[in-house]
């Protein structure tokens, strides 16, 4: 029954990230609540952080694994959200190679110290650097049918309105339900900022989480919240480059055939006009001026379709 803190070293690179474990008071799982996948995404690291000050082993059953920021490189420099020895986003490059570059070592790095290790993951991301979003979480739909359903479960005890099936592989979060590991990933908060609202929500979802795995002892039942269930999230990138110009707001419901958004080249001449194909709810869109081919413009989540 401890709590520890330490860099933990990246076998083969420079890179460490900072952990926190808290080994519990009695027998149970072993859970890693992590951030900082994404360096610009404030919200969950700090979250960890005042959950790592917080927790007491006396409260945990089993092992907590507190992962404060896995690109802490990237936090500390205040670059874009890639790793900047090799300018690549880890939720890109899983499950990674040993022979690889940073981030891709790091990758099958995790894989094997990490989700290999752990029976659930929990994992808090934000808009990032240019994004605006409405709260939401992501479940595995690309796993085995029963990782699936015990991610999907553990989402419903989030406090966020919207529950979106996931077919990502090539993330932490999503690579570990294909290593048969149920994770869930929440977003709150965007934009390179963060506020104590927004942490302290995310803290209460994690808390809620842990609870209803049995990992956090503290006396307080489990509250399901059951948020809207959407079957898959659609997501547009920027078919050219140009000036921005959003439709809806996030959160907006949209129908088939609205617009979602239009780009302009500087000199106010439309470029494109991005329409709706499914109705569905605005997740998260571009909140910048300035957009880039290619990037991600905006993202709405659907039902069927």
């Amino acid at each position: 029954m401890k709590k520890t803190t330490e860099f933990v070293p990246v076998t083969g690179t420079r890179l460490s990230y900072p952990e926190t474990v808290i080994y519990g008071a009695h027998a149970g799982k072993r859970v890693t609540v992590s951030a900082g996948v994404h360096c610009r995404e404030y919200v969950g690291i700090q979250a960890v952080t005042e959950l790592a000050q917080a927790l007491s082993p006396e409260d945990i059953c089993g092992e907590l694994h507190l992962v404060h920021a896995f690109n802490y490189d990237g936090l500390i420099c205040r670059c874009s959200d890639v790793f900047p020895s090799d300018g690549k986003n880890l939720n890109r490059v899983f499950p990674g190679t040993v022979c690889g570059t940073d981030a891709e070592k790091l990758a099958a790095f995790l894989e094997e110290r990490v989700i290999r290790r752990c029976d659930a993951i929990i994992d808090l991301h934000s808009g990032g650097g240019y994004e605006y979003l409405t709260p939401h979480i992501y479940f595995h739909g690309a796993a085995a049918p029963e990782v699936c359903e015990r991610s999907r479960e553990m989402a419903m005890y989030a406090g966020v309105e919207y529950a979106v099936r996931s077919q990502a592989k090539n993330g932490f979060y999503s690579h570990a339900g294909t290593c048969g590991v149920p994770a869930v990933l929440i977003e709150r908060g965007g934009c390179g900022l963060w506020t104590d609202a927004e942490v302290s929500a995310d803290i209460a979802d994690v808390k809620n989480i842990l609870r209803y795995l049995g990992v956090l002892c503290d006396g307080v039942d489990p509250i399901k919240m059951s948020p809207r269930v959407f079957d898959r999230g659609i997501y547009i990138d920027a078919p050219v480059s140009g000036c921005w110009y959003p439709a809806k707001r996030v959160g907006d419901r949209v129908n088939v055939g609205d617009s979602l958004g239009r780009i302009c080249d500087i000199f106010g001449h439309p470029l494109h006009d991005e329409r709706a194909e499914f109705d569905g709810i605005v997740l998260y869109q571009t909140a910048s001026l300035g957009i880039e081919k290619n990037c991600p413009m905006v993202a709405y989540a659907v039902e069927r379709g």
